[in-house]
């Protein structure tokens, strides 16, 4: 009976997770940065919704890891 709810809030959590995370928009080109180009948007901090969704990553991404081993217990 757990393992049906823990396994179903795996499920939201890693559709919740692929719907932060789609949304973010990417560093940029790589190669630029070991390139020694400054970036000058790198030094700031993000704001608005890249803020809201960086902290929603970090939160829904321990919550995963932390059901993932809550998985792993209750199957062992």
């Amino acid at each position: 009976m757990i393992n049906n709810v823990l396994m179903g809030i795996q499920l939201v959590l890693a559709i919740f997770l692929m719907l932060v995370i789609m949304p973010q928009e990417g560093k940029g080109n790589f190669s630029s940065e070991y390139a020694g180009e400054d970036d000058s948007q790198a030094y700031f901090k993000p704001r608005g919704k890249q803020a809201f969704l960086l902290k929603s990553t970090k939160i829904v991404s321990v919550l995963f890891f932390i059901n993932a081993l809550a998985l792993l217990v209750v199957n062992k």
